[in-house]
This record gives structure tokens, C-alpha cells and sequence, in this order.
């Protein structure tokens, strides 16, 4: 006798494997972020979850996946979960690296996401090791996935000629924002001051750093109390005295370092900043960009790689080597008065539900490539 049963989605979708490496890294930054983003809207699309090695990783049970949460403590306590051995089910399974991935294959479909391509094009802002994990990595492994993700169009560009990926397997999603998804983080009164200035990165040689903090003390745009506050831990390449230097008061301007900080405290911050700046030398996306703008808060950035893709109100571009052009940028924003930053135009192009649905389809997709190509073929 046959029974209807209800419709149950989740019997639908595979079970999706996230490689939780990320979440054992020193700086809680970009990578981590994205994979701790992206793990909470696949949770909300079906089955979800980790696997660290040959191991299955199990979260503890109170751990929410709501995105409005510190992010950082999140992802610790999900480090900290209790290990056994990877099982991979009958059932339909992704795997889905977040980093860097090895030789081994382990479920039936793989999926690499692709951030940038810095270890070859600004290769002398990286120490060797990272440099050369990060090349094989282009060149060996990432073909042995079945798609990946590359988190802008620049990304994708890049891989065409750095990769032997084949470019019909990279499919491209922006990210949505790392900060205050669904929510403000910090619940408080919040007023601008028109005083300051935030950047938000790690303190290393591709973010930038020294250009970013001469131009601050030299400049004649600035007015002389003017501050910088910058939000992110001291990355590679720079010394402790060398951020003692940069910390330095110069010409009545100051600019103060405040390491790393709750996601709350910078949701705060973003709100009080008059003004945000990104001289990065080179992005896969930029989360600090985004994050400004949702905030309401004015960027002046790198006109660069995947950075020239957010041509939206509020966003004033200069070229990361000349300050005459960051000049201009300033100039450009004091003139145009408050910004009105369309939240729904965020919305709708930088979307974490839309990151999630693109990983779950790319085995269809992968078998209408194939398709064609048989087609073509024939």
C-alpha cells in the first residue's frame, strides 16, 4: 500500500560537508568570516555538516546559526566540538572547502570557493610559505573540484589565466556583508563624529598600511585634528616597532590601533566614523567596503581588482600609490555632502541566501555543463 508522506525539502537536497579548517586559523578575518557566513544560510537550506581532516566535526548541541552573533566566539566554540570518524553517507553529499583543499577526494561532488589570486600578483606581500601553499594550491588542487565559487567577477578573471580551472566550472556570487546581517549588532544610541575616520583590515603590506598612514599625517585635505582608528590585528611583515612608528602623532593628527574587537564594538564604530578607507593593493572582494556602506558610512577605496566592482553612491575611488588621487577622493566626498547609501540595492546584489542557493545547484549545474559539452562534442 502506498502511503503519502509529506513533503520533506531536506530528503531533496544533499547533505552539505564544510571543511571547518578556517576556524582554527590565528586572525579571525576574511576566510574564517566568509566560512562562518556561509555555513549559517546553508544551514537554514538543508543538512549541514563539518568535517575537519578525516574527521567529522560535531558542534556542540546549544550552538545557534543565527547571523547576528559574534562571529569569532562562534566559530571557537565550533572548533572545540567533539571529533569522530568521517562517515561519508549514501545519501548525496558536497563537500565544501572554505581554504585550501588537499590531494584526497572525499565526497562525490567538491566545491572550492576562490577569494583572490594575491599570492601570484602581489606575491612580495606575503611570506614564502604562504605564498607557495597558496600556488599549489591554484595550480594542483583546486582543479581536482568539481566547481568552484570565486567571490567576484575579478576573482573569476584572474583564475583564467592563473589556474588551469577549466572557466565553465567557476561560477561567481559576491558574498553578503560579514557584519550585522539581519540586524545592528550594537543596540545603542549612536552619533557621527565628524572627526573620524575608520579602517578595517589587518595591518600588513597588501592592505596597504604605510601609504595609508603617511598620506594621514602629510596631507593638506585633512583638517589637523582629524583621527584614524584602525580596527584589526598586526598581520605579517610588520614589526612591533614598525607599528609604533605608524602610531605616532603627526601635524595634530593621531591615528590609534585598536586590534581586534567584538563585532558589536565595530558595528558601533562604523556608525561613528564620519568616513571609512580601504588602500588595498589588491581584494577578492573587500568585506570593509561592504560593511561601510550598510552602515551609512561614506568609503573612499582602492581602484583595483575586484574593488571596482562597487560602483555605488558613497563609494570614491583613488589609486593605491598616488596621493594626489586620494586627495581628490577626499575632496569628492566633503563635497558631496551625507551620503544616502541604498540599503535595498545592497540587498539585493550581496546576499548570503543567494551564496548558499548557487553552492546547493552546482551539482545540477555541473551536469548541464557536461551536457552541453557532450552536445557540442557530438
Amino acid at each position: 500500500m502506498n502511503v503519502d508522506r509529506p513533503h520533506d525539502p531536506s530528503r531533496e537536497q544533499p547533505i552539505l560537508f564544510v571543511d571547518a579548517e578556517p576556524f582554527s586559523w590565528k586572525w579571525f578575518a576574511g576566510i574564517p568570516r566568509y566560512t562562518a557566513r556561509v555555513v549559517m544560510a546553508l544551514a537554514r537550506t538543508g543538512e549541514t555538516r563539518f568535517f575537519d581532516g578525516d574527521r567529522e566535526l560535531i558542534p556542540p548541541p546549544d550552538l545557534t546559526f543565527s547571523q547576528d552573533q559574534d562571529l569569532e566566539t562562534w566559530a571557537q566554540r565550533l572548533w572545540k566540538g567533539e571529533r569522530i570518524p568521517l562517515r561519508v553517507p549514501e545519501r548525496p553529499s558536497i563537500g565544501l572547502y572554505c581554504s585550501v583543499r588537499s590531494e584526497m577526494r572525499r565526497f562525490p561532488f567538491e566545491v572550492s570557493v576562490v577569494y583572490d589570486f594575491c599570492p601570484s600578483l602581489v606575491s612580495w606581500t606575503l611570506p614564502d610559505d604562504a605564498r607557495w601553499g597558496f600556488e599549489k594550491f591554484f595550480s594542483e588542487d583546486l582543479p581536482r573540484s568539481d566547481a568552484a565559487l570565486a567571490i567576484s567577477h575579478s576573482t573569476k578573471a584572474d583564475a583564467a589565466w592563473l589556474s588551469p580551472m577549466p572557466p565553465e566550472r567557476i561560477h561567481v556570487r559576491h558574498p553578503g556583508p560579514s557584519l550585522c546581517v539581519e540586524r545592528h549588532q550594537f543596540r545603542g544610541e549612536v552619533e557621527r563624529s565628524p572627526n573620524i575616520g575608520l579602517a578595517v583590515s589587518t595591518v600588513e603590506p597588501r592592505k596597504n598600511a604605510r601609504f595609508l598612514i603617511d598620506w594621514f599625517h602629510k596631507t593638506d585635505a585633512l583638517p589637523r585634528d582629524e583621527e584614524l582608528w584602525w580596527v584589526g590585528k598586526v598581520g605579517w611583515m610588520v614589526t612591533p616597532e614598525e607599528l609604533t612608528e605608524m602610531s605616532k602623532p603627526a601635524g595634530g593628527r593621531h591615528v590609534r590601533f585598536l586590534g581586534n574587537i567584538p563585532d558589536a564594538e565595530l558595528c558601533r564604530l562604523y556608525q561613528t566614523a564620519s568616513w571609512s578607507i580601504y588602500p588595498s593593493l589588491y581584494e577578492g572582494f573587500g568585506f570593509p567596503v561592504l560593511d561601510s556602506l550598510r552602515h551609512g558610512t561614506p568609503v573612499l577605496t582602492s581602484m583595483n581588482s575586484s574593488l571596482r566592482e562597487f560602483n555605488h553612491e558613497g563609494v570614491y575611488f583613488f589609486d593605491p600609490y598616488d596621493p594626489g588621487t586620494l586627495d581628490e577622493a577626499w575632496n569628492r566626498f566633503r563635497e558631496a555632502g551625507p551620503a544616502v547609501v541604498s540599503r535595498k540595492q545592497l540587498q539585493e546584489r550581496y546576499d548570503w541566501d543567494l551564496v548558499a542557493a548557487t553552492i546547493r545547484a552546482m551539482p545540477d549545474r555541473a551536469v548541464q555543463v557536461d551536457d552541453a559539452a557532450s552536445h557540442k562534442a557530438a
